[in-house]
């Protein structure tokens, strides 16, 4: 979309795009829903979940689909009509489910009922904008290296799915203690993906457009530099107040005192986002490159090193080990995407900073095991002012370049 050489055939490029990719569902659809009573019998030992199957495969296809239409918008920064039709969108499938389920009685069959008539309804109501940006355009070239572009993501998509799930698949495997383990790890991931969802998702949809816009730019590479240490610094920020009060979070998620010790893993979870928003930084030197079989190579190769670190740590430290697992895998992962990505796309980051700000923060993160035994009142005086000097001790280690605090001081 953003290549120079068909800057001036957008609306051509979506065409084709939309239409192969209309194309691709159809096709499976035909191919995987006659085999949807075969699926049920080989999952579940019964062909009754065939409706409920059907109904994923028809969702997930139509949402595939929608998924271009949105990754238009964002590309044109159409962020106010993205925003309302995705929230609409989510009323509705809400609203639906709710009646499928309590009213209807239908079930889990409901649940997919409504994904399918919410996207169909996302699909209605965005017709208008999809065909305007349309022109009937086909370039053989283009779509071969969209698909060359695109496949290896592909496999390292499938790869990055049994990253996320590794460590939980590994504990239930492993572990001397299984329902407990898996239970109290289960909890620590809810609250510490807290910061990924909220943040970093949404930092990696708001500037994946402004990133491939400004790839010819001349400032560019200062820009991207400036991306990764602000971000950064928000999502360290995040995971420093998350930790810091990460008992008081269980507590009130969990009134059973045996879900109290997932506390214990939390900053080191949460310390796995901070590199999971560095890698989505810096791996788009790759994406600019085009060399997209790197980061699928990249992607299998951290969930190897994931699978043998939690073979090797989960027997020792249990829930322990499959955190640090979790956290060296995606600290690797960022590193290898950061060598690779500088060797074709190099950017000045600013590592001193990056490093100061990891360093500082697992500190304040860490701090929290220590102050969980104080009384209520003096516990939360005192988390809260940690937060708040959070920003302070960075400037004492010169985080903070000059015309920033200029900034910071004109603001205030």
């Amino acid at each position: 979309f953003w290549y120079k050489e068909y800057r001036d055939k957008h609306k051509g490029i979506f065409f084709m795009t939309l239409i192969s990719q209309i194309v691709v569902s159809a096709a499976l659809c035909l191919l995987l829903i006659p085999l949807s009573g075969t699926f049920s019998k080989f999952l579940f030992a019964s062909t009754d979940w065939s409706k409920v199957i059907t109904l994923l495969i028809l969702s997930s296809a139509i949402q595939v689909v929608n998924n271009l239409v949105s990754t238009l918008m964002r590309l044109q920064s159409k962020s106010t009509l993205y925003t309302f039709t995705n929230i609409l969108k989510l009323i509705i499938v809400l609203s639906l489910t709710l009646y499928f389920i309590l009213s209807a009685k239908m079930g889990i069959e409901g649940i997919y009922l409504a994904q399918v008539i919410g996207n169909l309804f996302y699909t209605l109501i965005l017709s208008v904008y999809t065909i305007k940006n349309c022109s009937i355009y086909f370039n053989i070239r283009a779509l071969r290296d969209m698909n060359i572009y695109g496949f290896p993501l592909f496999l390292g998509g499938i790869a990055a799915v049994m990253l996320n799930v590794i460590d939980r698949y590994s504990l239930n495997s492993m572990s001397l203690n299984i329902l407990k383990s898996v239970a109290l790890y289960t909890l620590a991931i809810k609250v510490s993906s807290v910061i990924k969802l909220v943040l970093v998702d949404s930092i990696k949809l708001a500037i994946l457009p402004t990133f491939l816009k400004k790839m010819d730019s001349v400032d560019n590479r200062r820009f991207y530099s400036k991306i990764l240490t602000y971000t950064s610094f928000v999502i360290m920020f995040a995971i420093v107040g998350l930790s810091l009060f990460s008992m008081e979070i269980i507590k009130v998620i969990s009134t059973s005192r045996d879900f109290w010790n997932a506390i214990v893993i939390v900053p080191i979870l949460s310390l796995s986002v901070f590199f999971v928003n560095m890698k989505e930084v810096t791996v788009y030197g790759l994406h600019i490159a085009k060399k997209t079989r790197i980061i699928g190579i990249i992607i299998v190769a951290a969930t190897v090193l994931s699978l043998v670190l939690n073979i090797i740590m989960i027997p020792r430290w249990d829930i322990t080990g499959a955190a640090i697992a979790t956290l060296l895998s995606q600290l690797f992962y960022w590193v290898a995407c950061y060598i690779f990505a500088q060797k074709v796309f190099y950017v000045p980051y600013e590592l001193r900073k990056i490093f100061i700000l990891f360093v500082v923060g697992a500190l304040f993160s860490f701090s929290s095991l220590f102050l969980n035994e104080l009384d209520l009142g003096l516990r939360l005086v005192t988390k809260t002012f940690l937060v708040l000097l959070f920003p302070f001790i960075l400037y004492i280690f010169n985080f903070y370049d000059r015309v920033e605090i200029d900034a910071i001081k004109g603001f205030t």
